[in-house]
């Protein structure tokens, strides 16, 4: 199968992927599909897999095992070609000090084969899109972190790619960047359907902009959807506002189905039940044993809250 017979919704396939470092899974059997024109979030802590599956899906590492599929083209194979096509950003940027931020972009522009009027044009556009502009003189080697990664942006936004391959794009931004490079992102994905692979470690600004997400640990996928449905795999949350209630009483209370109320300060609990209809189990249990129920109130579980349930706490990178 060529790009051309690629089935329209999936523009990225994984199946089965591996990679093995000596004994160590790197990446475990790893399965998931990208659709076209979708912001897809990869998350995990440091050590999860995430670099080691972009670097498999631009053809920079060869899979132990299983396979995948770029525009419907294997990267390993037909490298160059998945390249073309995609714009990346690693986790090392890999910028020339002694050139200035132009300068980086036009050498881009050149190894790329870009004709030379076209990508002139090209990189002034994308130092405009990551408000490099003013700054498109100076040499490299004064930039900060945040300016190299914006630069690495603009880089990776010239040839115009059919998909964005993002490692980190906002480490080292300042707020006001962070946001910049959000509703950058967003309108990119709504350009002619253009897809954004984005690895990140900020979980708002993920559940803010992606359209599905994937959560790794130790090589392996633990979940993958929609942000925001995510937390639907979790135990439900309810927060209970009490009347006369004894402290020790309600933490020791013997509730259906072995739940458990935790104090969040004030006259407010929080209890996790099996399934929303069980919840009225429990409160026919407080009012039992004489405590009054104020308000019963749903919470959605976030996608960090999400997170941190199946990573077990670990901080992400």
């Amino acid at each position: 199968m060529n790009g051309d017979e690629l089935v329209d919704s999936q523009v990225i396939e994984c199946r089965g992927l591996s990679r093995n470092f000596g004994s160590r899974a790197a990446v475990s059997n790893l399965e998931f599909n990208v659709s076209r024109g979708a912001v897809f979030g990869f998350l995990g802590p440091n050590g999860a897999g995430k670099t080691t599956t972009v670097r498999m899906m631009v053809g920079m590492l060869r899979p132990s095992s299983g396979s995948v599929r770029v525009l419907g083209l294997d990267p390993i194979l037909q490298g160059e070609q998945v390249r073309s096509r995609c714009g990346v950003m690693l986790d090392n940027v890999g910028l020339y000090e002694r050139l200035s931020a132009r300068q980086n972009l036009l050498f881009a522009a050149k190894v790329a084969r870009l004709d030379a009027a076209l990508g002139r044009q090209r990189v002034d556009e994308a130092l405009h899109r990551v408000d490099l502009w003013d700054r498109r003189n100076d040499k490299v080697s004064g930039f900060s972190k945040g300016m190299r990664q914006k630069l690495g942006l603009a880089r990776a936004l010239m040839s115009e790619p059919e998909i964005l391959i993002l490692d980190e794009p906002t480490a080292g931004l300042d707020p006001a960047n962070i946001v910049m490079v959000r509703e950058l992102l967003v309108s990119l994905a709504q350009e002619s359907g253009r897809t954004i692979f984005l690895c990140t470690h900020l979980l708002a600004e993920a559940q803010r902009i992606c359209s599905r997400v994937a959560i790794m640990q130790n090589g392996r996928l633990l979940a993958i959807g929609d942000p925001n449905e995510l937390g639907e795999q979790s135990l439900p949350n309810f927060r209970l506002r009490l009347s006369g209630a004894n402290s020790d009483k309600v933490r020791t209370l013997s509730l259906p189905g072995g739940a458990r109320l935790s104090p969040l300060g004030g006259d407010e609990w929080r209890v996790s039940v099996a399934g929303p209809a069980d919840i009225e189990g429990i409160v026919i249990a407080l009012v039992h044993e004489g405590i009054g129920i104020r308000a019963v109130v749903p919470e959605q579980v976030s996608l960090e809250e999400q997170y941190l349930r199946l990573v077990g706490g670990e901080t992400n990178g």
